[in-house]
């Protein structure tokens, strides 16, 4: 089990970029287990699209829209079910500042191997990893090299449609119609089969907005799920 404490110590910045994150425990807590069943959340990734060439590089960062102590529980999981790591970060930021949240992996060539977009999926949810489950998720994007600035793109979310037949998406504040998912169709897809994709420009530029997910079941409609995204990329530093 991952221990429960959290460091939320105040890091210095990386030059004038990102704040470091502290990881608890300051080793990666992660598996690979290529027979593996997984039986798990709807939501499996939020994510900008290119988010997952942060892992094997090391650049993965957030930002959160406001100032305050922030502890984050970062998820990452194969669409095949092999591989998952689950850990707790903490920092503490002053403002709406791009936080870096390391990710050295032991398994560093397991992870390369899923270099294909869609093969694998992120989330980084408000609050620590032993807690209930949140509704409220931060967006992981890959940084620059320099760690100063964080990759704009579409937002890919992954969900686990169990028996689902169709899933769709919108978002609460823009009043729009609801949009279809794509089935995943190649591959092992025991972690997530359906992938949703909101381009950036129908993203509203606000701090907070509500996501809601529709699934059917041979067009019986199941009980909607929403999740709110918490996302100061929008916002221009001073």
């Amino acid at each position: 089990m991952l221990g429960c404490a959290l460091l939320l110590q105040l890091p210095l910045a990386l030059a004038d970029g990102a704040i470091p994150a502290t990881l608890d425990g300051n080793k990666l807590f992660e598996t690979h287990d290529p027979e593996v069943k997984v039986s798990g959340n709807v939501i499996v990734g939020v994510m900008v699209a290119g988010a997952y060439q942060g892992l094997s590089k090391d650049l993965l960062g957030i930002r959160p829209p406001n100032a305050g102590d922030k502890a984050v529980c970062l998820k990452v999981t194969s669409r095949d079910g092999a591989y998952m790591s689950e850990n707790n970060y903490g920092v503490k930021i002053s403002q709406s500042d791009i936080v870096y949240l390391p990710y050295v992996s032991n398994l560093t060539r397991i992870v390369e191997e899923y270099s294909e977009p869609g093969s694998i999926a992120i989330s980084a949810t408000q609050g620590n990893c032993e807690q209930a489950a949140t509704a409220a998720y931060f967006l992981p994007a890959l940084l620059n090299e320099k760690r100063e600035n964080l990759e704009s793109g579409d937002l890919s979310i992954y969900i686990n449609g169990f028996d689902a037949t169709d899933v769709a998406y919108r978002i609460i504040e823009s009043g729009t119609d609801l949009d279809d998912c794509d089935y995943i169709k190649e591959g092992r897809h025991t972690a997530y089969n359906f992938s949703c994709v909101i381009p950036r420009d129908k993203i509203p530029e606000a701090d907070e907005i509500t996501i809601e997910i529709a699934r059917e079941v041979y067009g019986r409609e199941l009980d909607p799920l929403t999740f709110r995204l918490l996302d100061g990329q929008h916002q221009e530093k001073p």
